[in-house]
């Protein structure tokens, strides 16, 4: 219980684990000022509307033929989502509509007697949920873990006066912000009701929206799970979890190395590339195919992108053993994608969570991506600011910062992930989301800065520009970059502000993956940054929690550190030993080099590859150019791959069996790779 209690509380400190610097405030404030003009002046924030009302599409797609999603989308039409409140639950109170936003978000005002209820638990502990559909209410809490959750009225119905049905997912006291299926409104009169149920969705079709209703006619190769969860369940409790002690192997051998994931945990993925990140995503999922125990959920955030994620699954070949949910394709407004986007990943959660609770499975949701999370909660900050004046928020708020309910509203995402005991079905829900960060050459440019454009900097900063200047060093994006000093520019105001975030994220993730734009540029695949990529499962004496494998754990000893001191004899004096530091890193980019979109590697794979670097057998290689990235390089790899699985298959079966190495199938790998570079 300690333990568990212990690594409960280590997934909720912030653990910031990143060296950027950024100056918060005034950055902040600039970027709060440009979005909320911007905000206003595109009209996208909308009160009292006169619309009229229309038909919506929703397309229902045959992923094993060959039509587009968009030609798809104009075969079938289906009505809006209209209920009688008697058939989803009592009425626990009412509200008025603030506002509506295009595409079918609406802020309402909840009423005092809403927040004064008991409300009914966003989860169940018996799995006995109602059998009446995506809009069935959740069951009556049966024991005392499903206490209330106070206040929270998030993933409960909506009525509206229309007959419309929302649901709530994003509250903002006295304020909830309500998904529904209405493209306009006609009036924002009358009252809307609040009911007792939530939204629940279960496993079954391949492709869902975000209320798990199918946009494909076909059913899914999956095991269909009739169990049913709430849409937005709160987190895990402490009872319910136990330690993450096992991996959940990517494929890619750094990642695998260098920051691994456990079967439980929650990862973000960072990048300045999406489509280099779906590109691992997909090797990832293809190497949980290949193990043939991992039931996948893939929640898209963009619906404009869903025919290429449906391509690309299909090329990889795990396409039929995908549940994809997807935002949709129709036009919405900004504010209401996000919306939706955060629905879509809650469902996403919501069906691992079924497979993992019904069925005992291990189960890998991937959100793709995270970043219109972001959009939404700074909307509810701007609509409170309307309507209520700047006090209605604190200061981090104001600033962009990650105050206690912003951390809260991102944590009912991030802290679903859960290894759950084997009283609750010994399943496990593992979360990776991806998150993008804008290119640095967005920002980059030729022009030389003055030192009057640095004057909101502090005094140690301007000291550093006055010796450049005193240097005749020109005061250049790239020289700013170097030495960590802002560039004063608005797209590198914008891109900073994202870091900030980003860093805000990390502080309450279980670890992340940085892929580097800078290691991209340079040809290292993936590009992976060691120095902020990390897993903090596990990290403590303390504790017997671990994400990685025992066999990949016995081969790269030494690992992290030899890049770190290769890293630090860039440009020094080339000596005997700073070539042999740098010979040592190149061969384990060497053994660690894989292209995005190229299947992944099993364990046993990885371990070869990476006992080779360990051992020194690649040095001749390097000496002799064979680098990474390079033709011959790769061949290098993959003819030794070859070689160890047709000598020693056994060896390489029991690893990928096992999971581990004992010393005599390791002293076997070694003998097959030492044979190899005699022969060649």
């Amino acid at each position: 219980m300690l333990r568990a209690a212990s690594l409960f509380l280590n997934r909720s400190i912030a653990l910031n684990n990143t060296n950027m610097k950024v100056g918060r405030t005034a950055l902040a404030t600039a970027i709060l000022s440009i979005s909320t003009s911007s905000f206003y002046q595109s009209q996208a924030f909308v009160t009292r509307p006169a619309l009229t009302q229309r038909t919506t599409t929703r397309s229902f797609v045959s992923l094993a033929s060959a039509p587009t999603v968009a030609e798809a989308e104009e075969t079938s039409t289906e009505t809006k989502t209209q209920a009688n409140p008697e058939e989803l639950g009592e009425p626990i109170g009412e509200g008025t509509i603030v506002s509506f936003y295009r595409g079918g978000l609406v802020a309402i005002r909840v009423s005092d007697e809403v927040t004064q209820q008991t409300p009914t638990s966003r989860i169940s502990n018996t799995g006995a949920e109602s059998s009446t559909g995506v809009f069935g209410a959740a069951p009556t809490p049966t024991d005392a873990s499903s206490a209330s959750q106070g206040d929270d009225i998030i993933g409960k119905h909506v009525i509206f006066p229309n007959g419309s049905v929302g649901v709530v997912v994003a509250q903002r006291f006295p304020l909830a912000f309500v998904m529904s299926d209405m493209d306009e409104m006609d009036n924002n009169d009358g009252v809307v009701t609040v009911l007792d149920s939530f939204a629940t969705i279960s496993a079954g079709p391949r492709m869902v929206d975000y209320l798990g209703r199918p946009i494909s006619d076909e059913a899914s190769s999956q095991v269909r799970s009739d169990y049913k969860r709430p849409m937005l369940a709160p987190i895990p409790q402490i009872k319910d979890i136990s330690l993450i002690n096992s991996p959940l192997l990517t494929g890619t051998t750094m990642v695998d190395a260098l920051a691994p994931i456990g079967k439980g945990q929650n990862m973000l993925v960072v990048g300045h590339d999406i489509n280099m990140l779906r590109g691992f995503a997909s090797d990832f999922f293809s190497t949980q195919v290949a193990s043939g125990s991992t039931k996948l959920v893939y929640g898209l955030t963009n619906g404009q992108d869903r025919q290429k994620i449906v391509d690309q699954f299909r090329e990889a070949g795990v396409l039929d053993q995908v549940t994809i949910v997807s935002a949709s394709l129709t036009d919405k407004d900004e504010v209401a994608q996000a919306a939706e986007a955060v629905a879509v990943a809650a469902t996403a959660c919501a069906i691992g969570e079924a497979y993992a609770l019904s069925e005992g499975d291990d189960a890998l949701v991937m959100i793709d991506n995270i970043d219109q999370h972001k959009v939404l909660w700074d909307a509810t900050t701007r609509v409170l600011i309307d309507i209520y004046g700047v006090d209605a928020v604190v200061q981090d708020d104001q600033n962009g910062a990650a105050s206690s309910e912003m951390r809260a509203f991102y944590s009912s995402l991030i802290q679903r992930a859960a290894k759950y005991k084997k009283s609750r079905g010994d399943g496990s829900l593992t979360l990776t989301m991806l998150t993008t960060v804008p290119s640095m050459h967005e920002s980059t440019n030729d022009d030389v800065y003055e030192l009057s454009d640095f004057e909101g900097c502090s005094e140690k900063v301007k000291t550093r520009l006055d010796i450049l200047v005193k240097k005749n060093i020109p005061l250049t994006a790239a020289t700013l970059r170097k030495i960590d000093i802002p560039i004063p520019s608005a797209s590198e105001g914008k891109r900073r502000f994202v870091l900030q975030h980003v860093d805000d994220l990390i502080s309450m993730s279980d670890g992340q993956i940085w892929l580097d734009e800078t290691l991209a540029d340079m040809g290292q695949m993936p590009p992976l940054d060691p120095q902020r990529s990390i897993t903090r499962v596990g990290i403590g004496a303390d504790t017997v929690s671990r994400a990685d494998s025992p066999a990949v754990r016995r081969v790269v000893g030494g690992l992290r550190l030899d890049l770190a001191q290769a890293l630090s004899m860039d440009g020094a004096k080339a000596t005997t030993a700073s070539e042999k530091q740098i010979r040592k890193q190149r061969a384990w980019l060497l053994a660690m080099h894989q292209e995005a979109g190229n299947g992944g590697r099993g364990l046993a794979d990885s371990c070869v590859a990476l006992l080779a670097a360990s051992t020194g057998a690649l040095d001749e290689a390097i000496d002799a150019g064979n680098l990474a990235g390079t033709e011959v390089g790769n061949a290098v790899i993959q003819d030794l791959l070859n070689h160890v699985k047709q000598t020693v298959p056994d060896a390489l079966k029991e690893i990928n069996e096992t999971l581990d190495m004992s010393a005599e199938r390791k002293q076997e790998l070694e003998d097959s790779i030492n044979s190899f570079f005699k022969q060649s």
